[in-house]
């Protein structure tokens, strides 16, 4: 009798356990609405530019001097990138912030692929030796920062955006004077 109230017991804690779980799990924030520490932050972002993926020249960083600007690191390889192209794909219509989308040790004919299945048209270049990413410190796509018109670093988002939350930053961003 004794060893079935303890097994009881013992089930009713591991109920409450897992409800518990459960319930931190549902209030914790998604990865990428923590904005992640970064040397780069506040600073002046890195040269980006190289061969354009789709084969039109080269893609510069600096050529969009004057405009906020998003670099995102992404792989065809990476499912959680799958999860957010479509979110920069809006981004990038909406006009709230140029994209850069840089091919993290990837094949081109692969990244072009990926992105022609999501009508992203914004401008990508390869990074098939990841020495771009090192560069800016990335480990592993999806990995995005947002840089200033006046070419500042302020926010780096580590895993799957959310257009909202880049917006929202852009925002921010404009109203501590940072668009002038």
């Amino acid at each position: 009798m004794a060893s079935r109230r303890s097994l009881q017991v013992a089930g009713l804690a591991v109920l409450a356990a897992t409800a518990g779980f459960a319930a931190l799990a549902l209030r914790a924030a998604p990865a990428s609405e923590i904005q992640a520490p970064s040397p780069l932050l506040y600073k002046a972002a890195p040269t980006l530019v190289g061969p354009s993926l789709w084969g039109r020249g080269t893609v510069s960083l600096a050529a969009d001097r004057g405009q906020y600007v998003l670099v995102n690191y992404f792989a065809s390889w990476c499912s959680t990138c799958a999860n957010e192209e479509g979110q920069l794909v809006r981004l990038a219509s909406s006009g709230a912030v140029r994209i850069l989308g840089v091919d993290f040790d990837d094949s081109p004919a692969a990244a072009r692929s990926f992105l022609a299945h999501f009508g992203a048209h914004f401008p990508v270049l390869e990074d098939p030796t990841g020495q771009r990413a090192l560069a800016w410190g990335v480990s592993a796509p999806p990995e995005s920062f947002l840089v200033t018109p006046g070419g500042e670093v302020i926010a780096r988002i580590v895993g799957p955006l959310q257009a909202r939350e880049v917006e929202a930053l852009v925002h921010l961003a404009e109203a501590k004077g940072y668009g002038q």
